[in-house]
């Protein structure tokens, strides 16, 4: 019966979109860190991407992330039974308290574990990428992932797990569940914040600290680059005694959830009964409204209620998600911990000003908006489906838009939510650093529109995806290969924004210049990709499943007839735009200046080192003082410098030439005296 029960909860798991999504914020994540320059774990330095203590540091942190997820897991076991009115029968098998309950954590903490397995497998192909340089890379050894996923990971995993397991079979509900791990996750950042920079503490701390971070910060605490690239932390001492604590905890704590879980169902106390009771009798005490004749109807409002109706009920859905609580959740814990620490170098703080604080917050946060643009494309798409509802919505009268553009709205309420959400606690974590000159127009111009104007066009995509595909888990895997498709071509040379979807170029924020270096070009292309963003729309439309048919060959053969009229013409206009913004674009970009891509800057770095490494040991002189006056004229885009410099040769030989070094190769050096 436990087998069964494992295997049961295990399989249901499994077909839960909240694993598949997991698993995919997980391995991107993962593969960013690994992939991209500017998201480290772990390496940098002489430190490979690659090497023992870079997936060391990465399975250990993203493990700490994972509590979020793991509630939803194993906090689901324990509420979906009385949620879904299935416990009472449940409860009268003959199935015992230990099956019922251990077996089902069994399965979702397997779940969980399996979904972990992205991170190494994120790690491992990461490393295989070509752009990547071959000096930042090391060997590939099975055994590194295998014992930080089972040594490191693993008890990390089965401790949240039981731990909140626990919390939900005595709370009976998924809020207390996750105000469970709000509650965990602060007491721990405090301890750990006052006993961090402690020396004293340190060897308690390896040892009774959950997440293995101090055991294994301990260990590596004086590794050199060699060390950190040829092994893994030993399996002794302070780490060992850490495990077998960390695992007889997570027993200790699963027979609590066993001693405390009674089959019996969950009765109202007594005040919340006179509760219910008073409000009956209040319900009951209205009198009803009688009227004489019913207000006029007014069918030109109509149309305007419902849609907002549609909306509405479309964005109450995806708000009570669980998925989109852990998802929010795992974003602010990341975007709050490069907030926080933004800009701190050798431990001094910098000033979080609003123009600097964005771009961390694009960079930490941005995963987040992209992973709910894509999710939740597939479950308002296939929702009516899966509820066996469609026939009877397919049925009504309405034409395709009545179901699209609801859905579509909804998504870009529930986006712009999230990124407003995200906004507020960057703002909080600015107060919380004494800084007060929030500048609010800053947030709305450089942060909230342009990020929700690229991420409904991503979601546009997605949508058009889905209703291509023949099933929902088709389209996100299609949605999964396009983004990593994405970070490779961009990474090998096919990075031009005309035909990279939704690529925008990297504006540079100041107090001085504002978006100017960057922002206009930026808001061309976004208007570029937003006209296609409507054709892929427009396509949805067209191509919109009705009925139980969902093969994608007779919707195509009914496509020119269902062209006609309106979405002709948006389709029409849409295209005029493109190409308008798009020949506008190019004219900027290949034209009046010059395009240059990753190879041709290397191209241009190895040549220009061919030159002139020759002249590497010639001698000269040194500077020894500096004198520069610099008018700064923001509204020109420039700047007026001049100045004196004091050179001293003490070099001990005459100095024939003297080598002056440009950093930008395209200053014209008008005058040298």
């Amino acid at each position: 019966m436990f087998a069964s029960i494992t295997l049961f909860e295990l399989k249901y798991q499994l077909k839960n979109p909240v694993f598949w999504v997991v698993s995919v914020l997980f391995f991107l994540m993962t593969f960013g860190a690994v992939t991209v320059d500017e998201i480290q774990i772990g390496s940098g330095g002489n430190v490979h991407v690659n090497s023992p203590s870079a997936i060391t540091e990465i399975h250990l942190i993203l493990s700490l992330f994972f509590m979020f997820v793991t509630t939803a897991f194993v906090a689901n076991v324990v509420v979906r039974d009385d949620e879904s009115g299935f416990g009472p029968m449940v409860r009268a098998t003959r199935v015992s308290k230990f099956d019922y309950l251990i077996a089902r954590f069994t399965g979702a903490f397997l779940a969980a574990a399996l979904a972990f397995l992205c991170v190494p497998l994120a790690i491992f192909i990461g490393s295989l990428m070509p752009w990547l340089d071959p000096e930042t890379l090391g060997p590939n050894r099975l055994g590194d992932y295998l014992q930080a996923w089972a040594v490191l990971a693993l008890p990390n995993i089965f401790f949240t797990s039981a731990i909140f397991f626990a919390v939900a079979t005595v709370t009976r509900s998924m809020m207390g569940s996750y105000v469970g791990v709000v509650v965990f996750l602060v007491a721990y950042l405090v301890i750990t914040g006052i006993a961090g920079d402690k020396p004293e503490y340190r060897d308690i701390a390896a040892v009774v600290e959950p997440f293995g971070l101090a055991a294994v910060g301990n260990a590596t605490r004086y590794w050199t680059a060699a060390e950190a690239n040829s092994q893994m932390p030993a399996l002794a001492g302070a780490l060992l005694a850490n495990r077998l604590i960390v695992i007889a905890f997570g027993l200790v704590t699963l027979g609590f959830a066993l001693w405390r879980f009674s089959f019996t169902q969950k009765a109202l106390s007594a005040k919340a009964a006179a509760r219910a009771d008073r409000k009956l009798a209040r319900a009951a005490a209205v009198p009803p409204t009688l009227v004489q004749s019913l207000p006029p109807t007014r069918p030109d409002q109509a149309g305007a209620a419902r849609l907002w109706s549609r909306i509405r009920f479309e964005m109450l859905q995806l708000f009570r998600s669980p998925a989109f609580f852990v998802l929010m959740i795992v974003g602010l814990f990341n975007a709050g911990g490069g907030l926080w620490f933004f800009g701190e170098l050798y431990g001094t703080p910098s000033r979080p000003a609003t123009f600097a604080i964005i771009s961390t917050l694009m960079g930490s946060f941005g995963i987040i908006p992209i992973i709910i643009a894509i999710y939740y494309a597939g479950e308002l798409v296939w929702r009516d489906r899966q509820v066996k509802f469609h026939e009877i919505i397919d049925a009504t009268p309405l034409p395709n838009w009545a179901y699209l553009v609801p859905k579509t709205l909804a998504l870009v309420g529930v986006l712009a939510a999230t990124m407003a959400i995200s906004a507020l606690a960057a703002i909080i974590i600015q107060l919380a650093r004494g800084y007060t000159d929030i500048q609010l127009g800053q947030y709305l111009d450089w942060y909230l529109l342009p990020m929700l104007v690229d991420i409904v066009q991503l979601a546009v995509l997605a949508i058009f995806i889905q209703a291509l595909s023949p099933g929902k888990y088709v389209g996100w895997a299609v949605m999964v290969v396009y983004l990593v498709a994405t970070i490779t071509l961009s990474n090998i040379g096919f990075d031009h924004p005309l035909y990279l979807y939704g690529e925008t170029p990297r504006v540079q924020f100041s107090d001085m210049n504002g978006d100017r270096l960057g922002g206009p070009g930026a808001w061309w292309l976004r208007l570029y990709w937003t006209a296609w963003a409507l054709v892929l729309a427009v396509g949805a439309h067209l191509l919109w499943r009705r009925g139980s048919d969902t093969a994608l060959r007779p919707r195509l053969a009914r496509l020119p007839r269902r062209l006609a009229g309106g979405p002709a013409v948006v389709l029409v206009a849409a295209l005029v735009v493109a190409g308008g913004s798009g020949a506008w674009v190019w004219h900027n970009t290949n034209q009046l200046n010059e395009y240059r891509t990753r190879d041709d800057g290397e191209i241009w770095q190895a040549d220009l080192e061919r030159k002139y490494l020759r002249y590497e040991r010639l001698p000269q002189p040194r500077v020894t003082a500096m004198r520069m006056t610099v008018d700064l004229k923001p509204a020109q885009r420039r700047f007026d410098a001049r100045g004196r410099y004091e050179l001293v040769n003490d070099t001990g030989a005459p100095i024939a030439q003297l080598h002056v070094r440009l950093a930008d190769p395209d200053t014209e050096l008008r005058y040298l005296g």
